[in-house]
């Protein structure tokens, strides 16, 4: 089994890598990491939640300005 070994051992390692070249080429190793899809929507952004909670502090401060100056109008404050 020296020669002939390797010969049949190199045409199945060569059928397998065609047979993986056909499957990439097809698509069918494609998506399948873990975080494929990371990334593709805002609350995947580091910064996302910043942004949300630094517009919830905006609002709030606007809620709070506008309640001093109804106070204020109703002299009250």
């Amino acid at each position: 089994m020296g020669f002939g070994g390797k010969i049949i051992m190199s045409v199945s390692k060569n059928a397998r890598s065609s047979q993986i070249m056909q499957n990439i080429k097809k698509g069918v190793y494609v998506n399948q990491g873990k975080f494929a899809n990371y990334g593709s929507i805002p609350e995947d952004s580091i910064y996302y939640h910043t942004r949300l909670a630094e517009k919830a502090d905006r609002e709030r401060a606007e809620r709070i300005a506008q309640s001093k100056m109804r106070l204020r109008q109703k002299g009250l404050a």
